[in-house]
């Protein structure tokens, strides 16, 4: 199986005035396709950060994030838009979802956000639910 993410020695420091905060330091792994694992620890230690970052909604201040084995630091920020559009799929914990839209309307709006046909999408959500 290929790699579908790798993260590596990935680090964030956020910076409150002149103190440095630093939330993960040299984090490393990598997926597989069609792996699954569940990122499990106490509050505050950088899930949410780590998961940001692995979706390319953060960038890193240290390390290298692989998207299907393309290397992301280099994206400008248009590049990672269009790699987070087509490549990653996003399930939220609470409540991301548009209300006045259906399940399957909520799956599809990313594939037609993307450029594919109506019918195409609708059908494509139907078979991910």
């Amino acid at each position: 199986m290929s790699e579908a993410l790798g993260i590596e020695a990935v680090g964030r420091t956020y910076h409150d005035g002149d103190r440095a905060v630093v939330v993960l330091d040299g984090a490393s792994f990598s997926l597989a396709e069609g792996e699954m694992v569940a990122l499990v620890a106490p509050s505050g230690t950088g899930k949410s950060t780590l998961l940001h970052i692995a979706g390319l909604l953060d960038t890193p201040t240290a390390g290298e994030v692989r998207i299907a084995g393309r290397a992301t630091g280099g994206l400008d920020d248009a590049a990672r838009t269009r790699l987070r559009r087509d490549t990653i799929g996003f399930v939220y914990q609470f409540h991301h979802l548009l209300p006045e839209f259906t399940a399957l309307e909520n799956v599809a709006l990313p594939m037609r956000a993307a450029g594919m046909a109506r019918r195409a999408a609708v059908a494509r959500a139907g078979e991910l639910l």
